[in-house]
């Protein structure tokens, strides 16, 4: 039986202090390593319910489609999602190091559980900071700079789809980073 953590009292579970995510931006906030005792589910808890504020529909971020206990993801989740979110951000500032400084924007990337109904790998949210959420489960991890930087390009481009704005700044990208560059959207 799954317990549904909505309803239950968080007495017995703890963050260590601060119990909110500090002053820092919630990307960087979000790559720090839990502190020893800090409860995985409370944690992941307020991970995706971060997640649901910042994307583009809060629908969009779901565990419905795991096959494990939703325990078991949560769990997961508290403890190792800031080691994904450190290797995505890696890989966001490898990107962004293609652009001169001046012409970089505040750019944040989380690691997400996509619901497959989305027909999505990715998206990016134009809130400020731009924000780009992957869900690298997906894909095999050495497909994740490909993934953030399709994600970028829609940052960069201003634009949810595939025009001209998009294909130029995928080309920069992938030329930069010698990813294969896609083929031309024909639509």
């Amino acid at each position: 039986m799954t317990r549904d953590l909505r309803h239950e009292p968080f007495q017995n579970r703890r963050l260590s202090a601060p119990t909110e995510p500090s002053a820092l931006p919630p990307a960087t906030y979000w790559q720090q390593a839990p502190t020893p005792g800090d409860d995985p589910v409370l944690r992941a808890t307020q991970y995706l319910s971060l997640l649901r504020d910042l994307a583009v529909q809060p629908g969009w971020i779901s565990l419905d489609h795991i096959a494990d206990p939703p325990g078991a993801a949560l769990i997961w989740i508290g403890d190792h999602i800031h080691a994904v979110n450190q290797q995505l951000n890696a890989i966001l500032n490898d990107l962004l190091a293609c652009f001169v400084v001046s012409q970089r924007s505040e750019i944040q990337i989380f690691a997400a559980p996509i619901a497959p109904q989305t027909g999505v790998d990715g998206f990016c949210s134009d809130r400020s900071p731009t924000t780009l959420m992957v869900d690298p489960g997906r894909i095999v991890p050495a497909d994740w700079p490909g993934l953030v930087a399709h994600e970028l390009a829609h940052g960069v481009a201003g634009a949810s789809g595939h025009g001209d704005e998009f294909a130029g700044a995928i080309a920069h990208l992938c030329l930069a980073q010698d990813l294969p560059v896609p083929a031309p959207n024909l639509d």
